[in-house]
């Protein structure tokens, strides 16, 4: 299963430390005050417009885990508190469970603002703001750019309070005002209005700062999901926010918030339930069979009514279960209870499926009278706590056949789990009539790939997908009425026979649908491609357009808009052994709480080429290794520059620049998988400005190292050389190699680095260009023009 972070904060954060303190401004402003209506009134407890992020994190350089018990209502306000992760880390940037609150409709220009109370924790940071990015699709099934509106409190000082957006991705626009009060102290009034034009910031009803679009300076124009979270950062974010440390109950508390913008997008149907009004103890208790999904990954002793499970090192994201077989003694009913005590030291979460013949048919559950997380076609997650009990108790529709219990294997972290849990009081009731839904008609006889008649498989059913195939057309429509958007749920098949000696999956691809269904092609493989996927997908096209294939996760996706036909092609490495082909049909999109509903038809599936591809091949120590073309040292740039033929690493990258607002302001790109191995790193600098540029490179490792006296740095380089230029030194207190490039000049800068030091693996490339200051006029003075060409890694002679 696929896990895409969010990207909401800046690259500004990755430089925190270097954040320039700004008063107020002296703008005198007579805007009129903020005009939104109520959309969500926490002092009332939840609102329906707004839902807890649950289940992901923003990566670096936030170290904070979103989790939606770390989102409470309670003295009026919605709570959001940071605790421990006893199972994260900095390194994986989980250290800390966080809370984070989001609408579940957009919103564009309009009025914006908040009734709040920020958290005076240091080392925090309590937010307000609009937001969306790549993750989100627009109405033709694009990629939103990275577009934001912020309002944003740091904990070590909340005498001041920061306003920022977003264009883009491009952020730099950082304003702190002071306040005059301490906000952590009580509840004010924080808001924005944002226009094609303009947006202006608002503290209890009055303008205070203001920011105009001009042609070098647009403003955010994508709609986006007013969100409101707290939370803390790694090593990289103390410079900017301080050091957190000892989590306590200082929460971001929000009072309500209020919008003049039209939203966008609807919000989700409520669930109509009823609790169970009968009385389970005159119920006798039923003796189970749980068995394992997978031998020695659960251990189960039953004892009459009772069944213990114990387990070792079981992965989240692995879907192991312990199962029993209920037919006999639950068809007629539509309630299930037991109980689950959790007799270990930490947190157990258990995702429990009650299953007919073909799919999960849970409606909604109760944990000791709560009402769980029910996903459609999911089935119901709880939390046992450490020497607690659960009472639990699971509304279904259908005709149950039997009961799968996920426990700590359906977290959405890959990270294993040990523990002790003991399944009791099992027992099944009937309330009110029986709904036996009715299964949609199918006929799947399978489709012929390469003259082999494949039958796909997998999620069918009531709450998946609906597969017929039709022989005169050697096609298979697919169908479903209730999808949510980041269950992974597919349909897949063994090509195994027909995938082998080959290197390319082509097919058609009509959508008959009213909406644009996006689509994820996995080619599945029997061994392991890297630490997170089997998947051996390497590109992909779209009606002769490369398509977006993600080589850490796994999967290539393509967006087909309603009644549109599309031809997609998949190059595979077939050395993997491909194994199985997986599709998902609007079910893959991160973040994506909807439910999704289409009609889509394949055809001339087919497999060809000659089983090899272009893999590179292992480099000669003695030979540099020239990355090739395309998107391997794809350069994203922050704050202010600007980058051209980003992704053509092998001939050259352009960045211009005219006046830098931060300080420590880079372009960066992932060089790990060149740099691993090799220990020699050799650029070529051409300054094509009228002034000298001073520039400064980091070859970057995964971690942060003290280098004494208060220093530290997670750069990897040791010493470097070069054909020309002046000044050249490696610092290797702070980090990075430094080389002043004349007006016109060209040099070849060659860095040695040490990616097996403690800072750790390489992963990236940062380049600073005339941003080593902090001094905010030479900042703005800064402007040039360079070229960087003649990226190559090598191993230096022994």
């Amino acid at each position: 299963m696929k896990r895409r972070a969010l990207a909401i904060l800046s690259a500004v954060a990755l430089t925190l430390s270097s954040a320039a303190m700004l008063t107020a401004c002296s703008q005198k402003l007579t805007d009129e005050p903020l005009n939104g209506t109520v959309l969500a009134d926490f002092s009332k407890g939840e609102a329906e417009t707004v839902f807890a992020s649950d289940g992901w994190t923003n990566e670096d350089v936030f170290n904070t885990f979103w989790k939606d018990d770390n989102v409470t209502y309670e003295n009026g306000a919605m709570n959001l508190s940071i605790t421990e992760n006893p199972d994260g880390s900095m390194e994986t940037n989980d250290g800390y469970f966080g809370g984070e609150g989001r609408t579940y409709q957009y919103f564009g220009y309009g009025d914006f603002e908040v009734r709040m109370k920020p958290s005076g924790k240091n080392g925090t940071c309590s937010a307000f703001f609009t937001c969306t990015g790549d993750y989100d699709l627009d109405e033709n099934g694009d990629p939103n750019p990275w577009d934001e509106v912020d309002i944003e409190f740091l904990g070590n000082d909340t005498t001041q309070v920061q306003f920022n957006y977003y264009v883009d991705g491009v952020g730099g626009h950082e304003k702190k005002i002071d306040l005059g009060f301490d906000a952590s102290e009580d509840f004010h009034n924080y808001g924005y209005r944002w226009t094609e034009d303009y947006i202006v910031w608002f503290v209890d009803g009055k303008p205070v700062y203001k920011v105009e679009a001009t042609e070098k300076n647009p403003l955010p124009s994508t709609p986006g999901r007013i969100l409101m979270n707290y939370w803390c950062g790694t090593e990289k974010a103390e410079g900017w926010m301080g050091k957190f440390e000892n989590p306590d109950d200082q929460c971001a508390e929000y009072q309500w918030i209020k919008t003049s913008a039209t939203p966008i997008g609807e919000l989700p149907e409520k669930v109509d339930v009823e609790e169970f009004t009968g009385d389970w103890t005159q119920i006798p208790a039923l003796e189970t069979a749980f068995e394992s999904s997978d031998a020695g990954v659960y251990n189960v002793t039953t004892e009459g009514t009772s069944a213990n499970v114990t387990y070792t090192d079981v992965a989240g994201n692995s879907y192991k279960n312990v199962k029993t077989m209920t037919d006999t003694v639950s068809a007629d009913k539509n309630w299930l209870h037991f109980t689950l005590t959790n007799n270990g030291e930490e947190t157990v979460n258990v995702r429990v499926n009650v299953r007919s013949t073909s799919s999960t048919i849970n409606s909604y559950g109760f944990g000791n009278g709560q009402l769980l997380e029910t996903k459609p076609g999911d089935g119901s997650f709880v939390d046992v706590p450490a020497g607690e009990s659960v009472e639990v108790e699971i509304k279904y529709e259908g005709v149950a056949n039997n009961v799968e219990l996920m426990i700590d294997s359906a977290r959405a972290t890959s990270t294993t789990h040990s523990g002790d849990v003991t399944v009791s009081d099992f027992k099944f009731a009937k309330q009110g009539e029986v709904v036996i839904p009715e299964e949609p008609e199918s006929h799947n006889d399978g489709i012929l790939i390469n003259d082999t008649n494949v039958v796909f498989e997998g999620d069918l059913g009531l709450a998946g997908y609906t597969i017929n195939t039709d022989a005169e057309t050697n096609s298979m429509n697919v169908t479903y009425s209730a999808i949510t958007g980041a269950s992974y749920k597919n349909i897949s098949a063994d090509i195994t026979a027909i995938a082998s000696d080959k290197n390319v999956l082509s097919m058609t691809v009509k959508n008959n649908g009213t909406e644009t269904v996006t689509l994820r092609v996995d080619i599945v493989s029997k061994t392991q491609v890297n630490a997170n996927t089997k998947v051996c997908n390497l590109s992909a096209t779209q009606d002769g357009a490369a398509a977006n294939t993600d080589l850490e996760w796994g999967g290539s996706t393509f967006t087909i808009a309603a009644g549109a036909t599309s031809e997609l092609e998949v190059t595979y490495d077939t050395s993997k052994g491909p194994e199985s082909l997986q599709i998902m049909m609007d079910s893959s999109v991160h973040g994506d709480t909807a439910t999704h509903s289409g009609d889509v038809t394949f055809s001339a599936v087919e497999f060809s080429g000659e089983g090899s591809v272009d893999v590179p091949d292992e480099p000669d120590p003695d030979e540099p290794e020239i990355p090739a073309d395309g998107s391997a040292l794809a350069f994203t740039s922050q704050l202010g520059y600007t980058v051209s033929n980003s992704g053509v690493a092998s001939e050259s990258v352009n960045v211009t620049y005219n006046g830098l607002t931060q300080g420590w302001a880079n372009i960066q790109a992932d060089i790990s998988s060149y740099a691993a191995g090799n220990d020699t790193f050799t650029v070529t600098i051409a300054n094509n400005g009228d002034a000298a540029v001073q520039v400064r490179v980091d070859i970057q490792g995964t971690n942060v190292v003290s280098t004494g006296s208060g220093s530290q740095t997670d750069a990897c380089n040791v010493s470097a050389t070069c054909t020309g230029g002046s000044d050249l030194r490696t610092d290797t207190t702070w980090g990075g190699t430094f080389v002043t490039v004349d007006a016109g000049e060209t040099v070849t800068l060659t860095i040695t680095y040490n990616g097996e030091g403690a800072q750790g693996a390489v992963k990236n490339i940062l380049v600073y260009l005339d941003s080593n200051t902090d001094n905010t006029e030479a900042l703005a003075a800064a402007a040039g023009d360079v070229t960087l060409s003649g990226f190559a890694f090598s191993k230096a002679q022994a």
